[in-house]
């Protein structure tokens, strides 16, 4: 890349919270006062920058991709509202302040979930500078990852595995609907989106499905080390089944790394374009890596703090 991955995410976060501030300006009720806590908490924003880099390599322009862009980390960040919730995951920090639960209620938290997510769908419903057939196609590819088939389905099995022996085949599974289906989902969007060919389409498809895998292998690994200290439990304090719980702290990190040099490998004929691509699956795993490799003196995460 010709800046820094990590200047890249920023630049391009900076732009994804402007948009969302804008989606969702200030006003007198609690619900909006509890959406914008929630989706203006920060973080890296990895999945509107998927949609972002993704669009791009298929010569798409910021403007015309944003909307699709805020759309997933709307669905996102429904995602999390609900994930933290007390039926849930019981969470009390996200993003290094405390949920919105604790916060608004559980009412409310509920609710919060149910407007983003609806809201998502109408930010993408009527998008300017996008062929009709693209927009239905993306907006299909979303609700995909984000039911049944997807995130919810990847949830509801993640519930019922609490407490299970954690075997690869388990962890895959579940981690490959919870976590995977939205990462490739905001790859695939941003290409649909941006009018990409089936051969192009495809390689960034296999690209987003092995980012997937090597992001939650990441997380799981951070959540490991980083320990939840006074605020909250560690995965494995809770009965998740993790990929250390599966192949161990190394062999975790091996894993994370063979996912990463898949993903790479599926960019290898895109040449430059694909430069940032690189550089966020490279920076999704290196951030485990020092975790584990730098033993004491490695990064540390609160509870809650997400990888992304």
């Amino acid at each position: 890349m010709s800046v820094p991955v990590e200047r890249y995410l920023s630049a391009r976060a900076g732009l994804v919270e402007g948009a969302l501030d804008r989606l969702f300006p200030p006003n007198r009720t609690r619900l909006r006062e509890a959406i914008r806590y929630s989706l203006l908490a920060g973080g890296k924003r990895i999945r509107p920058v998927l949609v972002l880099a993704a669009g791009e390599v298929a010569g798409g322009q910021t403007r015309a991709l944003m909307p699709w862009a805020c759309a997933l980390e709307m669905v996102h960040t429904y995602s999390l509202v609900h994930d933290d919730l007390p039926a849930m995951d019981d969470d009390d920090l996200r993003r290094g302040r405390p949920t919105s639960h604790r916060v608004y209620g559980d009412g409310l938290a509920i609710l919060v979930g149910d407007a983003l997510l609806t809201e998502a769908f109408r930010v993408i419903a009527t998008p300017r500078g996008v062929l009709p057939a693209r927009g239905l196609r993306a907006v299909a590819e979303l609700a995909a990852a984000a039911g049944e088939a997807g995130m919810v389905g990847g949830q509801a099995l993640d519930l019922a595995s609490e407490g299970a022996r954690a075997t690869l085949a388990r962890v895959r599974g579940i981690h490959r609907l919870k976590t995977g289906a939205l990462l490739c989902a905001s790859v695939r969007v941003g290409a649909i989106v941006a009018g990409a060919g089936e051969g192009l389409l495809k390689r960034l498809t296999t690209y987003g499905r092995h980012l997937g895998l090597a992001f939650q292998i990441a997380d799981d690994i951070l959540d490991d080390v980083g320990g939840a200290g006074a605020d909250g439990q560690t995965d494995r304090e809770l009965g998740k089944v993790t990929y250390p719980g599966a192949l161990g702290m190394a062999g975790a990190l091996r894993a994370a790394r063979r996912e990463r040099d898949a993903a790479r490998a599926a960019l290898r004929p895109l040449g430059g374009s694909a430069d940032a691509l690189r550089g966020i699956v490279d920076f999704v795993v290196e951030r485990a890596g020092h975790a584990v490799e730098g033993g004491a003196g490695g990064p540390r995460r609160a509870a809650g703090a997400p990888c992304a």
